[in-house]
């Protein structure tokens, strides 16, 4: 009885801690003004137990009021401070606005989302943010393409998913869901502890998911840390999607929860909640080099990301992270194994969270030797590197019980937006190679290819630059050496272009370039001889749309390289290098040259060509690639 009565005691001394802190933190007072209000509130015996028990945590929790007040408040006076450009007041207040405002959320997810109300079997919730986009050329592209569905994890939400749905949008149907209470949007109700189990999330997630599929439409669940959890529950042997799910990948997975870690989590969920929040507080002091942070990010991350980190760290919600943690279950290794469908397991080498053991220990659940009657399947239509294969024909989405691992380098937990070219690169070749081909960026643009001089596409070939200058840029910051590239990159010559950019003219214009790489599939829509007997033509065909394979580059090297050596290394010679418009294979040879033999870094390699030729390459899956293939330390697994 003494026991109950003095927990009820803390839960009432609790309450109003809570309740003052909650006053405190959104309303202006001096810090002066805040010791006057707590000691006037003392005057409640009550209170007197409260402040006594957390006077350490009160101080903590008004200084770092104060210092966040500070922080604030300099923003403010930089925004003042700002040149006058001729904006209004209403501009500069639209500034503080965004200032504050949510800083994950991009354009394309707030042109895309809603609050939807969801009903389930054991509960309602009023308003659950759902982004949904439908493929803009799904009318002109094989039917049922799959739906792509991104599962946040615990404390999560859709926008650390923005920069995968940037480039998966051009690839499928896509649907992400903010669970309730998550993301700046998504409404905090019911509150009932029971709403917030896992049970009870993957049926909101299902109810979502079967509002938005087709007749005969499968779906690829996307998900990270619990969201993997979510997604192995709802696609296990009878599971609420086992019967749409054509491909699974998880994302920094979690296999088991230790005794420490179950440990820390009860002395977490015994904590009163304005403890736990005042802890958090304490958690995010430093700003973006907080303990709150870098456990979550690299520690090479940049400022960028550590800003994006700290940003979904304060939206958070901690009754809802509560109650989650406090019903969160792992899917078993028997549930794991009954997935049916092409599985990939992603982790990152540096995620202290969920560690490159976990997903070690899920793969080896998945190991032939282990398992009696696993039997993988062939591959069928494209390659078992994600290459599309040459047939337009697609084949049917496969159902092959094949599991893939790969460790991604110099990352955290928060894998998706720290090296988003890479983990969206790796998924997708995933996609096309073990779900359907369809489903490459590579094979539908190839489908959806028409003549290169038709009427709309010669005037787009007209109105772009003709020769860009010569390629080079900063390989150690700006106040490094300048490094110049052999290169020039520009558009295909046509043979009586009466604009001048015919083989004649351009020989005349450019004496500079002795050489001429044409790395198009056609033949040439000019004569070659027509450019003189000092520029060398080089036919080098490769398809269009498709990044180039590492045999494609490693001969493009050696040919530039011989070219090099036979023009004695003249640094006052260059090479001219076109496709048809000059921008994504030409792009891509040109930074594999600067990457692997002039020194540059893929951002920097990507940058010179896009300084030297606007927009740069445009095709995304082309910039994935270029990541991925020179992401050093990736490492994969043999594939079950």
């Amino acid at each position: 009885m003494a026991d109950k009565s003095f927990a009820r005691s803390i839960t009432e001394r609790s309450s109003l801690l809570s309740s003052f802190f909650s006053s405190v933190s959104t309303t202006r007072y001096t810090p002066a003004a805040l010791w006057s209000i707590l000691i006037g509130n003392i005057k409640q015996p009550k209170m007197v137990g409260a402040v006594l028990c957390g006077v350490p945590l009160v101080y903590v929790g008004l200084r770092s009021l104060r210092e966040r007040r500070s922080e604030e408040a300099e923003e403010v006076r930089s925004l003042k401070g700002a040149p006058d450009d001729g904006h209004s007041v209403h501009s500069i207040n639209e500034s503080l606005s965004n200032a504050n405002s949510s800083v994950s959320d991009s354009s394309l997810l707030r042109k895309h989302s809603e609050n939807i109300s969801v009903t389930t079997k054991h509960h309602t919730y009023p308003a659950v943010r759902v982004f949904y986009r439908p493929h803009p050329k799904a009318s002109v592209l094989p039917p049922k393409l799959p739906l792509l569905v991104f599962l946040h994890g615990l404390g999560g939400q859709m926008s650390q998913f923005q920069y995968l749905l940037e480039f998966f949008v051009h690839i499928s149907h896509t649907l992400a869901i903010d669970l309730p209470g998550c993301g700046p949007s998504s409404e905090f109700s019911p509150k009932d502890w029971d709403a917030y189990t896992t049970s009870r999330l993957v049926e909101i997630i299902a109810e979502v998911v079967n509002q938005k599929l087709e007749d005969g439409q499968q779906v690829v669940l996307i998900g990270h840390s619990m969201g993997c959890s979510h997604a192995v529950t709802l696609i296990a042997e009878g599971g609420l999607l086992a019967d749409r799910c054509a491909g699974l990948v998880a994302i920094c997975p979690k296999a088991t929860v230790s005794e420490k870690e179950r440990k820390a989590l009860r002395t977490a969920l015994a904590l009163p909640e304005f403890v736990f929040n005042l802890f958090r507080i304490y958690d995010r002091r430093g700003g973006i080099m907080s303990n709150s942070v870098t456990r979550f990010v690299a520690p090479n991350s940049t400022e960028k990301v550590r800003k994006l980190q700290l940003r979904f760290n304060k939206e958070a919600r901690t009754p809802v992270w509560r109650r989650m943690a406090s019903g969160i279950r792992l899917p078993t290794e028997e549930e794991w194994t009954s997935v049916k469908c092409p599985t990939y397991l992603l982790a990152a080498s540096e995620d202290i969270l969920c560690t490159t053991k976990e997903v070690d220990l899920i793969h080896s659940w998945f190991d032939p030797a282990k398992r009696s009657g696993f039997v993988p399947t062939a591959s069928t239509g494209g390659s078992v590197d994600g290459t599309p294969s040459s047939s337009l024909s697609p084949s049917p989405a496969r159902t092959r019980s094949v599991v893939k691992k790969c460790i991604i380098p110099d990352a955290g937990h928060g894998v998706m937006y720290e090296t988003p070219q890479v983990v969206s690169g790796l998924i997708g070749e995933f996609l096309s190679g073990y779900v359907t081909e369809v489903l490459s960026l590579g094979w539908q643009l190839l489908y959806l290819k028409e003549d290169k001089w038709l009427l709309k596409n010669l005037e787009k070939w007209t109105r772009i630059q003709s020769v860009s200058p010569r390629i080079g840029g900063y390989i150690d910051g700006s106040g490094g050496p300048y490094v110049r590239s052999p290169f020039r990159a520009m558009k295909t010559l046509r043979q009586n272009d009466p604009n001048g950019h015919n083989p004649v003219e351009f020989s005349e214009k450019w004496p500079d370039v002795k050489d001429a790489i044409d790395i198009s599939h056609e033949q040439p829509p000019y004569d070659p001889e027509a450019l003189g007997e000092g520029v060398k033509y080089h036919k080098f065909p490769t398809v269009s749309k498709i990044p180039p394979t590492q045999d494609e580059v490693a001969s493009f090297i050696e040919l530039v390289d011989s070219i090099r050596e036979e023009r004695g290394y003249d640094d006052n010679i260059t090479i001219a290098c076109h496709c048809h418009y000059g921008f994504n294979r030409t792009g891509f040879f040109v930074c594999c040259y600067l990457i692997q033999r002039l020194g540059f870094s893929v951002e920097q390699a990507i940058k010179a060509f896009k300084d030297a030729r606007p927009p740069g390459i445009r095709h995304p899956h082309f910039i994935n690639e270029l990541f991925e293939r020179h992401c050093l330390g990736l490492v994969r697994a043999p594939t079950f």
